[in-house]
Protein backbone atom coordinates (compact mmCIF):
# COMPACT_ATOMS: atom_id res chain seq x y z
CA UNK A 1 0.00 0.00 0.00
CA UNK A 2 1.18 3.50 -0.20
CA UNK A 3 3.01 5.37 2.61
CA UNK A 4 0.91 6.75 4.98
CA UNK A 5 1.38 9.81 6.83
CA UNK A 6 1.12 8.24 10.01
CA UNK A 7 3.89 6.33 9.82
CA UNK A 8 6.29 9.31 11.02
CA UNK A 9 4.78 8.31 14.17
CA UNK A 10 6.63 4.97 14.18
CA UNK A 11 9.73 6.35 14.57
CA UNK A 12 8.53 6.19 18.33
CA UNK A 13 7.54 2.91 17.84
CA UNK A 14 10.01 1.61 20.18
CA UNK A 15 9.05 0.83 23.84
CA UNK A 16 9.91 2.27 27.30
CA UNK A 17 12.34 4.88 28.55
CA UNK A 18 15.49 5.84 27.13
CA UNK A 19 17.97 3.66 26.20
CA UNK A 20 21.56 4.14 26.98
CA UNK A 21 24.46 2.01 28.38
CA UNK A 22 27.40 2.24 31.24
CA UNK A 23 29.19 6.37 30.26
CA UNK A 24 32.86 6.94 31.31
CA UNK A 25 32.13 10.85 32.86
CA UNK A 26 28.41 10.26 32.44
CA UNK A 27 25.22 9.17 33.47
CA UNK A 28 22.03 10.49 35.56
CA UNK A 29 24.10 11.79 38.41
CA UNK A 30 26.80 12.49 36.26
CA UNK A 31 28.84 16.52 37.07
CA UNK A 32 27.98 19.66 35.13
CA UNK A 33 29.70 19.81 32.25
CA UNK A 34 30.10 15.42 31.66
CA UNK A 35 29.33 13.68 28.96
CA UNK A 36 26.09 11.71 28.63
CA UNK A 37 23.40 10.38 26.31
CA UNK A 38 20.35 8.92 25.69
CA UNK A 39 17.92 8.00 23.15
CA UNK A 40 13.83 8.85 23.53
CA UNK A 41 13.47 4.59 22.89
CA UNK A 42 15.26 1.21 22.73
CA UNK A 43 13.71 -0.22 19.91
CA UNK A 44 12.30 0.71 16.43
CA UNK A 45 10.52 -1.04 14.47
CA UNK A 46 8.93 -0.65 11.02
CA UNK A 47 8.56 -1.98 7.20
CA UNK A 48 11.80 -1.83 4.92
CA UNK A 49 12.03 1.01 2.12
CA UNK A 50 8.68 2.70 3.95
CA UNK A 51 9.00 3.25 7.36
CA UNK A 52 10.83 6.53 8.57
CA UNK A 53 13.20 6.54 11.76
CA UNK A 54 13.97 9.89 13.67
CA UNK A 55 15.64 9.09 16.75
CA UNK A 56 16.70 12.94 18.87
CA UNK A 57 18.83 12.43 21.66
CA UNK A 58 19.38 14.04 24.91
CA UNK A 59 22.88 15.08 25.81
CA UNK A 60 25.27 17.14 27.86
CA UNK A 61 28.47 17.72 27.86
CA UNK A 62 29.13 19.15 23.59
CA UNK A 63 30.53 15.79 22.30
CA UNK A 64 30.81 14.65 18.61
CA UNK A 65 28.71 11.76 17.83
CA UNK A 66 29.79 8.76 15.86
CA UNK A 67 28.33 5.01 15.57
CA UNK A 68 30.53 2.08 16.38
CA UNK A 69 29.48 -0.08 13.75
CA UNK A 70 28.57 0.92 10.32
CA UNK A 71 24.87 1.88 9.56
CA UNK A 72 22.64 -0.19 7.86
CA UNK A 73 21.77 1.08 4.38
CA UNK A 74 19.17 4.08 4.26
CA UNK A 75 20.29 5.03 7.76
CA UNK A 76 22.44 7.58 8.67
CA UNK A 77 23.95 10.13 12.11
CA UNK A 78 24.46 13.56 12.59
CA UNK A 79 27.65 14.08 14.17
CA UNK A 80 26.91 17.21 15.70
CA UNK A 81 23.35 16.71 17.24
CA UNK A 82 23.57 12.85 17.20
CA UNK A 83 20.27 12.62 15.44
CA UNK A 84 19.41 8.74 13.73
CA UNK A 85 17.83 9.34 10.62
CA UNK A 86 16.59 7.69 7.39
CA UNK A 87 14.63 4.45 5.83
CA UNK A 88 16.14 1.41 6.75
CA UNK A 89 16.45 -0.35 3.02
CA UNK A 90 17.38 -4.16 4.37
CA UNK A 91 15.83 -6.49 6.76
CA UNK A 92 16.82 -5.73 10.01
CA UNK A 93 16.26 -8.01 12.81
CA UNK A 94 17.46 -6.58 16.13
CA UNK A 95 19.85 -4.99 14.73
CA UNK A 96 21.67 -2.62 17.21
CA UNK A 97 23.06 0.92 16.60
CA UNK A 98 25.66 1.26 19.33
CA UNK A 99 26.25 5.33 18.89
CA UNK A 100 29.31 6.66 21.01
CA UNK A 101 29.57 10.29 22.10
CA UNK A 102 32.65 11.70 22.78
CA UNK A 103 33.52 15.46 24.77
CA UNK A 104 36.24 17.06 26.26
CA UNK A 105 34.98 15.44 29.43
CA UNK A 106 34.45 11.87 28.64
CA UNK A 107 32.13 9.68 26.84
CA UNK A 108 28.94 8.40 26.82
CA UNK A 109 27.27 5.55 24.61
CA UNK A 110 23.93 4.51 24.35
CA UNK A 111 22.06 1.75 21.90
CA UNK A 112 18.92 1.28 19.87
CA UNK A 113 17.42 -1.87 18.30
CA UNK A 114 16.26 -2.09 14.67
CA UNK A 115 13.47 -4.30 13.84
CA UNK A 116 12.61 -3.66 10.26
CA UNK A 117 11.67 -6.35 7.63
CA UNK A 118 8.53 -6.86 4.97
CA UNK A 119 5.20 -6.05 6.20
CA UNK A 120 1.96 -4.54 5.42
CA UNK A 121 0.26 -0.71 6.62
CA UNK A 122 -2.59 -1.20 8.45
CA UNK A 123 -4.89 2.22 6.98
CA UNK A 124 -8.41 1.72 7.74
CA UNK A 125 -9.68 0.73 11.18
CA UNK A 126 -12.97 -0.84 9.80
CA UNK A 127 -12.70 -4.66 9.55
CA UNK A 128 -12.94 -7.05 6.74
CA UNK A 129 -11.01 -9.75 4.43
CA UNK A 130 -8.04 -9.38 2.32
CA UNK A 131 -9.97 -9.55 -1.34
CA UNK A 132 -7.77 -12.96 -2.24
CA UNK A 133 -7.21 -14.23 1.10
CA UNK A 134 -3.44 -13.04 1.25
CA UNK A 135 -2.63 -14.94 -2.19
CA UNK A 136 -0.69 -11.64 -3.46
CA UNK A 137 1.44 -9.14 -2.22
CA UNK A 138 -1.16 -6.37 -2.00
CA UNK A 139 -3.06 -5.56 1.13
CA UNK A 140 -6.49 -5.00 0.56
CA UNK A 141 -9.95 -5.53 1.38
CA UNK A 142 -12.85 -4.17 -0.68
CA UNK A 143 -15.29 -4.38 2.62
CA UNK A 144 -13.27 -2.55 4.70
CA UNK A 145 -11.91 -0.15 2.14
CA UNK A 146 -8.45 -0.65 2.80
CA UNK A 147 -5.40 -2.84 4.50
CA UNK A 148 -7.55 -3.40 7.21
CA UNK A 149 -5.65 -5.56 10.45
CA UNK A 150 -7.24 -8.69 9.38
CA UNK A 151 -5.92 -9.11 5.87
CA UNK A 152 -2.52 -7.71 6.70
CA UNK A 153 -2.32 -10.65 9.09
CA UNK A 154 -4.04 -13.12 6.07
CA UNK A 155 -1.36 -11.66 3.87
CA UNK A 156 1.17 -11.88 6.17
CA UNK A 157 0.31 -15.73 7.03
CA UNK A 158 0.35 -16.45 3.15
CA UNK A 159 3.87 -15.09 2.74
CA UNK A 160 6.30 -16.32 6.02
CA UNK A 161 9.42 -16.60 4.44
CA UNK A 162 10.54 -13.33 6.58
CA UNK A 163 9.54 -11.61 9.53
CA UNK A 164 6.37 -9.68 8.53
CA UNK A 165 5.75 -6.34 10.00
CA UNK A 166 2.40 -4.87 10.68
CA UNK A 167 2.12 -1.48 11.68
CA UNK A 168 -0.88 0.36 12.82
CA UNK A 169 -1.21 3.82 13.30
CA UNK A 170 -3.80 6.31 15.98
CA UNK A 171 -7.17 5.17 16.18
CA UNK A 172 -9.73 2.70 17.36
CA UNK A 173 -9.92 -0.63 15.08
CA UNK A 174 -12.88 -2.51 15.01
CA UNK A 175 -12.71 -6.29 14.96
CA UNK A 176 -16.15 -9.04 14.71
CA UNK A 177 -14.57 -12.01 15.01
CA UNK A 178 -11.11 -13.49 15.46
CA UNK A 179 -8.12 -13.11 13.69
CA UNK A 180 -6.52 -15.91 11.13
CA UNK A 181 -4.40 -18.31 12.74
CA UNK A 182 -1.07 -17.00 12.99
CA UNK A 183 1.59 -19.13 10.48
CA UNK A 184 4.17 -16.61 10.16
CA UNK A 185 6.84 -14.44 12.65
CA UNK A 186 4.72 -11.53 13.12
CA UNK A 187 5.33 -8.42 14.95
CA UNK A 188 2.09 -5.90 15.27
CA UNK A 189 3.33 -2.20 16.10
CA UNK A 190 1.09 1.03 16.85
CA UNK A 191 2.14 4.24 18.04
CA UNK A 192 1.12 3.73 21.32
CA UNK A 193 -1.02 1.76 24.05
CA UNK A 194 -3.65 4.45 24.27
CA UNK A 195 -3.43 6.05 20.91
CA UNK A 196 -3.72 2.24 19.07
CA UNK A 197 -6.73 0.35 20.32
CA UNK A 198 -7.79 -2.92 18.76
CA UNK A 199 -11.04 -3.56 19.96
CA UNK A 200 -13.54 -6.06 19.86
CA UNK A 201 -17.50 -5.14 17.77
CA UNK A 202 -19.33 -5.77 19.39
CA UNK A 203 -17.78 -5.78 23.03
CA UNK A 204 -16.82 -9.26 24.55
CA UNK A 205 -19.06 -11.02 21.61
CA UNK A 206 -17.74 -14.57 22.48
CA UNK A 207 -14.76 -14.68 20.53
CA UNK A 208 -10.64 -14.40 21.29
CA UNK A 209 -8.57 -12.14 18.85
CA UNK A 210 -5.32 -14.28 18.04
CA UNK A 211 -4.24 -17.93 18.09
CA UNK A 212 -0.85 -18.68 17.95
CA UNK A 213 -0.48 -22.48 17.86
CA UNK A 214 2.37 -22.86 15.85
CA UNK A 215 6.44 -22.78 16.52
CA UNK A 216 6.27 -18.83 15.15
CA UNK A 217 7.64 -15.62 16.34
CA UNK A 218 4.59 -13.37 17.75
CA UNK A 219 5.02 -9.50 18.98
CA UNK A 220 2.65 -6.96 20.25
CA UNK A 221 4.22 -3.50 20.55
CA UNK A 222 2.46 -0.01 21.71
CA UNK A 223 -1.18 -0.76 21.44
CA UNK A 224 -4.53 -1.42 23.48
CA UNK A 225 -6.78 -4.02 23.58
CA UNK A 226 -9.90 -4.13 24.77
CA UNK A 227 -13.14 -5.74 25.16
CA UNK A 228 -12.30 -9.45 24.06
CA UNK A 229 -14.16 -12.08 25.65
CA UNK A 230 -15.10 -15.59 26.75
CA UNK A 231 -12.60 -17.53 24.98
CA UNK A 232 -9.42 -18.92 26.45
CA UNK A 233 -6.99 -16.57 26.24
CA UNK A 234 -9.10 -13.65 25.16
CA UNK A 235 -6.55 -11.58 23.67
CA UNK A 236 -3.54 -14.20 22.99
CA UNK A 237 -3.74 -18.67 23.20
CA UNK A 238 -0.90 -19.79 22.89
CA UNK A 239 -0.42 -23.43 22.19
CA UNK A 240 3.81 -23.34 20.50
CA UNK A 241 6.36 -20.99 19.73
CA UNK A 242 7.25 -17.52 21.39
CA UNK A 243 5.31 -14.45 22.61
CA UNK A 244 6.63 -11.06 23.20
CA UNK A 245 4.22 -8.02 24.38
CA UNK A 246 6.14 -4.51 25.22
CA UNK A 247 4.10 -1.66 26.48
CA UNK A 248 0.53 -2.41 25.70
CA UNK A 249 -2.82 -2.22 27.48
CA UNK A 250 -5.32 -4.91 28.18
CA UNK A 251 -8.71 -4.14 29.33
CA UNK A 252 -11.97 -5.10 29.81
CA UNK A 253 -11.20 -8.58 28.59
CA UNK A 254 -12.90 -11.84 29.73
CA UNK A 255 -12.20 -15.72 29.68
CA UNK A 256 -14.75 -18.53 29.68
CA UNK A 257 -12.36 -20.12 31.98
CA UNK A 258 -8.79 -20.07 31.47
CA UNK A 259 -6.69 -16.18 31.33
CA UNK A 260 -8.74 -12.95 30.70
CA UNK A 261 -5.84 -11.78 28.61
CA UNK A 262 -3.86 -14.52 27.65
CA UNK A 263 -4.11 -18.41 28.23
CA UNK A 264 -0.33 -20.17 27.32
CA UNK A 265 0.10 -23.53 27.57
CA UNK A 266 1.92 -26.94 25.81
CA UNK A 267 5.37 -25.62 26.64
CA UNK A 268 4.84 -21.84 24.80
CA UNK A 269 7.24 -19.16 25.99
CA UNK A 270 6.43 -15.60 26.71
CA UNK A 271 7.91 -12.28 27.83
CA UNK A 272 5.81 -9.42 28.52
CA UNK A 273 7.30 -6.37 29.52
CA UNK A 274 5.60 -2.51 30.75
CA UNK A 275 2.52 -3.63 30.31
CA UNK A 276 -0.94 -2.52 31.39
CA UNK A 277 -3.85 -4.81 32.93
CA UNK A 278 -6.91 -3.02 33.78
CA UNK A 279 -10.50 -4.71 35.02
CA UNK A 280 -9.83 -8.04 32.83
CA UNK A 281 -11.96 -11.33 34.05
CA UNK A 282 -11.56 -15.20 33.99
CA UNK A 283 -15.12 -16.86 35.41
CA UNK A 284 -16.51 -19.98 34.19
CA UNK A 285 -15.27 -23.79 33.57
CA UNK A 286 -15.23 -26.33 35.81
CA UNK A 287 -13.98 -24.10 38.87
CA UNK A 288 -14.96 -20.72 38.42
CA UNK A 289 -12.12 -19.09 36.28
CA UNK A 290 -8.10 -19.05 36.65
CA UNK A 291 -5.84 -16.54 35.79
CA UNK A 292 -7.27 -13.08 35.74
CA UNK A 293 -4.59 -11.79 33.13
CA UNK A 294 -3.08 -14.97 32.72
CA UNK A 295 -2.87 -18.83 33.00
CA UNK A 296 -0.03 -20.69 32.16
CA UNK A 297 -0.22 -24.61 32.22
CA UNK A 298 1.69 -27.38 31.11
CA UNK A 299 5.08 -28.84 31.28
CA UNK A 300 7.73 -26.62 29.96
CA UNK A 301 5.71 -23.65 29.68
CA UNK A 302 7.25 -20.55 30.76
CA UNK A 303 6.39 -17.18 31.47
CA UNK A 304 8.25 -13.83 32.06
CA UNK A 305 6.21 -10.71 33.06
CA UNK A 306 8.37 -7.45 33.77
CA UNK A 307 7.80 -3.27 35.01
CA UNK A 308 3.83 -4.27 34.25
CA UNK A 309 1.04 -2.91 35.82
CA UNK A 310 -2.47 -4.30 37.09
CA UNK A 311 -5.60 -3.45 38.87
CA UNK A 312 -8.97 -4.14 39.21
CA UNK A 313 -8.81 -7.50 37.84
CA UNK A 314 -10.88 -10.34 38.82
CA UNK A 315 -11.12 -14.64 38.83
CA UNK A 316 -11.67 -17.41 40.97
CA UNK A 317 -8.47 -18.81 40.97
CA UNK A 318 -5.49 -15.79 40.52
CA UNK A 319 -6.79 -12.37 40.09
CA UNK A 320 -3.79 -12.00 38.19
CA UNK A 321 -2.35 -15.05 37.51
CA UNK A 322 -2.83 -18.90 37.98
CA UNK A 323 -0.18 -21.63 37.07
CA UNK A 324 -0.36 -24.95 36.90
CA UNK A 325 2.02 -28.20 37.38
CA UNK A 326 5.23 -27.68 35.18
CA UNK A 327 4.64 -23.44 34.37
CA UNK A 328 6.92 -21.50 35.38
CA UNK A 329 5.98 -17.36 36.18
CA UNK A 330 8.70 -15.02 36.47
CA UNK A 331 7.23 -11.78 38.18
CA UNK A 332 9.41 -8.78 38.31
CA UNK A 333 9.68 -4.95 39.00
CA UNK A 334 5.95 -4.92 38.93
CA UNK A 335 3.04 -3.71 40.63
CA UNK A 336 -0.25 -5.68 41.63
CA UNK A 337 -2.88 -3.49 43.35
CA UNK A 338 -6.32 -3.90 43.81
CA UNK A 339 -7.20 -7.25 42.05
CA UNK A 340 -10.12 -9.17 43.17
CA UNK A 341 -10.22 -13.28 43.51
CA UNK A 342 -13.21 -14.77 45.19
CA UNK A 343 -11.26 -18.06 46.26
CA UNK A 344 -7.47 -17.98 45.93
CA UNK A 345 -5.10 -15.42 45.99
CA UNK A 346 -3.53 -12.43 43.11
CA UNK A 347 -0.84 -15.50 42.61
CA UNK A 348 -2.62 -18.30 42.30
CA UNK A 349 -0.59 -21.89 41.98
CA UNK A 350 -2.43 -25.60 42.54
CA UNK A 351 1.42 -26.94 41.13
CA UNK A 352 3.24 -24.17 39.06
CA UNK A 353 6.60 -22.28 40.34
CA UNK A 354 6.57 -18.34 40.70
CA UNK A 355 9.85 -16.40 40.99
CA UNK A 356 8.46 -12.90 42.26
CA UNK A 357 11.71 -10.40 42.57
CA UNK A 358 11.27 -6.67 43.48
CA UNK A 359 7.40 -6.64 43.27
CA UNK A 360 5.08 -4.81 45.17
CA UNK A 361 1.52 -6.77 45.47
CA UNK A 362 -1.04 -4.81 47.37
CA UNK A 363 -4.18 -3.83 48.94
CA UNK A 364 -5.89 -6.97 46.72
CA UNK A 365 -8.75 -8.76 48.04
CA UNK A 366 -10.30 -12.18 48.07
CA UNK A 367 -13.75 -12.52 49.04
CA UNK A 368 -13.92 -16.50 49.76
CA UNK A 369 -16.82 -17.13 52.42
CA UNK A 370 -14.06 -19.24 54.31
CA UNK A 371 -11.33 -16.51 54.98
CA UNK A 372 -8.71 -17.00 52.27
CA UNK A 373 -5.30 -15.98 50.91
CA UNK A 374 -5.26 -12.18 48.24
CA UNK A 375 -1.67 -12.36 48.04
CA UNK A 376 0.56 -15.54 47.81
CA UNK A 377 -1.71 -19.01 47.33
CA UNK A 378 -0.05 -22.56 47.25
CA UNK A 379 -2.61 -24.92 46.83
CA UNK A 380 -0.97 -28.30 46.21
CA UNK A 381 2.21 -29.71 45.43
CA UNK A 382 4.70 -28.80 43.70
CA UNK A 383 3.67 -25.55 44.03
CA UNK A 384 6.57 -23.39 44.87
CA UNK A 385 7.25 -19.99 45.38
CA UNK A 386 10.71 -17.76 45.25
CA UNK A 387 10.40 -14.37 46.84
CA UNK A 388 12.87 -11.85 46.64
CA UNK A 389 13.05 -8.23 47.42
CA UNK A 390 8.88 -7.79 47.10
CA UNK A 391 6.49 -5.59 48.85
CA UNK A 392 3.54 -7.88 50.31
CA UNK A 393 1.11 -6.01 51.95
CA UNK A 394 -2.55 -5.09 53.14
CA UNK A 395 -4.00 -7.78 51.10
CA UNK A 396 -7.14 -8.60 52.91
CA UNK A 397 -9.86 -11.27 53.11
CA UNK A 398 -13.60 -11.39 53.31
CA UNK A 399 -13.29 -10.52 57.17
CA UNK A 400 -11.21 -7.23 55.99
CA UNK A 401 -8.15 -8.82 57.86
CA UNK A 402 -4.99 -9.09 56.51
CA UNK A 403 -4.13 -12.63 54.57
CA UNK A 404 -0.83 -12.48 52.62
CA UNK A 405 0.37 -15.76 52.38
CA UNK A 406 -1.50 -19.28 52.84
CA UNK A 407 0.32 -23.07 52.46
CA UNK A 408 -2.94 -25.01 51.50
CA UNK A 409 -0.87 -28.05 51.97
CA UNK A 410 1.97 -28.54 54.68
CA UNK A 411 4.01 -30.08 51.54
CA UNK A 412 4.30 -27.13 49.62
CA UNK A 413 7.06 -24.85 50.07
CA UNK A 414 8.22 -21.17 49.56
CA UNK A 415 11.95 -19.86 49.81
CA UNK A 416 12.41 -16.18 50.34
CA UNK A 417 16.40 -14.85 49.03
CA UNK A 418 15.50 -11.73 51.62
CA UNK A 419 14.55 -8.52 51.64
CA UNK A 420 11.35 -9.18 51.52
CA UNK A 421 8.73 -6.99 53.75
CA UNK A 422 4.92 -8.11 55.05
CA UNK A 423 2.37 -6.24 56.87
CA UNK A 424 1.05 -9.20 58.46
CA UNK A 425 2.82 -12.10 60.37
CA UNK A 426 2.41 -14.29 57.04
CA UNK A 427 0.63 -16.81 58.38
CA UNK A 428 1.86 -20.20 57.91
CA UNK A 429 4.34 -18.90 55.55
CA UNK A 430 5.85 -16.72 58.20
CA UNK A 431 8.73 -19.84 58.94
CA UNK A 432 10.56 -18.63 55.82
CA UNK A 433 10.51 -15.27 55.36
CA UNK A 434 14.15 -15.54 57.93
CA UNK A 435 16.45 -14.17 55.67
CA UNK A 436 18.34 -10.82 55.44
CA UNK A 437 16.26 -7.87 55.19
CA UNK A 438 12.68 -10.17 55.68
CA UNK A 439 10.61 -7.76 57.64
CA UNK A 440 7.10 -9.34 59.34
CA UNK A 441 4.37 -7.45 60.43
CA UNK A 442 5.45 -3.69 59.31
CA UNK A 443 3.39 -1.26 57.44
CA UNK A 444 5.70 -0.74 54.24
CA UNK A 445 4.98 2.93 54.30
CA UNK A 446 3.57 3.58 50.23
CA UNK A 447 3.18 7.24 49.36
CA UNK A 448 -0.87 8.04 50.16
CA UNK A 449 -3.38 8.26 47.43
CA UNK A 450 -2.73 4.80 45.51
CA UNK A 451 -1.07 4.29 42.48
CA UNK A 452 0.06 6.91 39.38
CA UNK A 453 2.34 8.07 36.87
CA UNK A 454 5.39 8.66 38.73
CA UNK A 455 7.44 7.72 35.43
CA UNK A 456 8.20 5.24 32.88
CA UNK A 457 5.04 3.53 30.96
CA UNK A 458 3.06 1.96 33.78
CA UNK A 459 1.72 3.48 37.38
CA UNK A 460 3.76 3.24 40.16
CA UNK A 461 3.29 3.07 43.97
CA UNK A 462 6.30 4.45 45.23
CA UNK A 463 7.52 4.23 49.01
CA UNK A 464 8.23 7.08 51.22
CA UNK A 465 11.25 8.66 52.42
CA UNK A 466 10.65 6.91 55.64
CA UNK A 467 9.54 3.72 54.52
CA UNK A 468 11.29 0.38 56.07
CA UNK A 469 11.92 -1.03 52.36
CA UNK A 470 14.78 1.24 51.82
CA UNK A 471 17.98 -0.82 51.18
CA UNK A 472 16.70 -4.08 52.95
CA UNK A 473 16.97 -6.01 49.11
CA UNK A 474 19.60 -7.07 47.43
CA UNK A 475 21.05 -9.26 44.19
CA UNK A 476 18.55 -6.54 42.70
CA UNK A 477 17.60 -6.15 38.83
CA UNK A 478 19.77 -3.07 37.23
CA UNK A 479 16.42 -1.09 36.69
CA UNK A 480 13.34 -0.50 38.69
CA UNK A 481 9.19 -0.71 37.04
CA UNK A 482 9.42 3.26 35.91
CA UNK A 483 13.76 1.65 34.14
CA UNK A 484 14.90 4.13 36.89
CA UNK A 485 18.55 2.70 37.60
CA UNK A 486 19.41 0.68 40.87
CA UNK A 487 22.15 -0.06 42.83
CA UNK A 488 22.53 -4.17 42.01
CA UNK A 489 24.38 -4.46 45.67
CA UNK A 490 21.62 -2.99 47.75
CA UNK A 491 18.12 -1.71 46.26
CA UNK A 492 14.36 -0.60 47.87
CA UNK A 493 12.01 -3.48 48.61
CA UNK A 494 9.28 -3.62 45.79
CA UNK A 495 8.62 -2.22 42.15
CA UNK A 496 10.31 1.22 43.00
CA UNK A 497 13.53 2.63 43.54
CA UNK A 498 13.14 5.97 45.60
CA UNK A 499 16.49 8.26 44.85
Amino acid sequence: MAFLWWTAWLALSGCGRFGFDATTGGGDDAQPGAVTLRYPIDTAYGIRNVTPISLVPEFTGAPTFTTVLPLPAGVSIDATTGVITGVPQTSLDKTVILVRATGATGTASAKVTLVYSAGYAVDVTSDGEDDDLGNDLTCFSSVAGGCSLRAAMQTANAHATELQVITVGPGVFSVIAAMPVIDADIVIVGVGPKATTVRSQPALAGFGLFKLGAPRRFTLVRAGFANFGMRDGAVVAQFAGTMAVDECLFENNQSAGSGGVFFITSGAKASIRRSTFLKNESFGGCCGGWGGVVDGEGAMTSITISQSYASGNRSNWGSFAHITDGTQLWLENSTLYGNRATTAGTLASPGGAYTLVNDTIVYNTNTNPTPESAGLYLYSDPAHYTVQSSIVAFNTDITGSENNCNRRVPTVSLTSLGGNVMSDAAGNCASYFIEPGDQLGLDPELVAGGPGANGGPTDTLPPRPTSPVLDVGSACPSEDQRGEPRDPAICDSGAVELP
